[in-house]
């Protein structure tokens, strides 16, 4: 996130930034509760270990998700960095092929080092902390993998069939609580809509009947 993205930071509506408030740290959160200091934030910033913020409030604070305090422990507790403790974390998970969801597409990913990498861009930019709850390596792939089986269900609906009605409300119900609120300005960035938008709350809305309680299959 540059310098430009955190200029566009500054249309965050009242909302928006109770939502973030509420649910990130800033900068001096991070330090009290992880026991890193400044100066060891400022080395990880200039190597380019620590992730950019997911959103700068109009007072000039900086947020970042709480997931980030888990690394920075980590990397204090064993004299490493961020980035070297979230791709520990992505190789784990990219043991075999699996998918993430990356600009709106379901993209399929391998298990070589090339793969982590491109997963720890994407965290560092700080984007994933606007769409997942904890947006570590296991969420990541989940995300992925949810849609993908979202968008086969949706290719040949059959709100008709148990198993279908059943395999769509679990898919959804399971992405739904992986995935982040999001803000009105996470829609403007992101062109309009989002993955929540898009696969929960639209398919909420359009297969009610399969999401109301006493219509829920067990």
């Amino acid at each position: 996130m540059d310098k430009n993205e955190h200029e566009k930071n500054t249309e965050l509506s009242q909302s928006d930034v109770t939502h973030i408030r509420g649910n990130f740290l800033n900068m001096n959160d991070v330090m009290e509760k992880s026991g890193v200091t400044h100066e060891v934030i400022t080395k990880w910033l200039d190597r380019g270990e620590f992730p950019e913020p997911t959103y700068l409030t109009q007072d000039g604070v900086l947020w970042y998700p709480p997931y980030l305090v888990i690394l920075v422990q980590r990397s204090l507790r064993n004299d490493t960095n961020p980035k070297y403790e979230f791709l520990l974390d992505a190789k784990k998970v990219l043991d075999k092929p699996g998918y993430v969801y990356r600009f709106g597409q379901v993209e399929k990913t391998g298990t070589d080092d090339e793969d982590a990498e491109k997963m720890w861009d994407d965290f560092k930019s700080g984007l994933y902390g606007a769409c997942l709850r904890k947006p570590d390596p296991k969420s990541i792939m989940a995300k992925g993998s949810l849609i993908k089986t979202i968008k086969e269900l949706l290719a040949n609906p059959d709100p008709e069939n148990v198993e279908w009605c059943e395999k769509l409300r679990k898919t959804v119900n399971e992405l739904d609580s992986v995935e982040a609120q999001f803000t009105d300005f996470d829609r403007k960035r992101f062109g309009g809509t989002v993955s929540r938008d898009v696969y929960i709350t639209s398919i909420k809305k359009q297969y009610s009947q399969i999401f109301t309680e006493k219509n829920n299959i067990r």
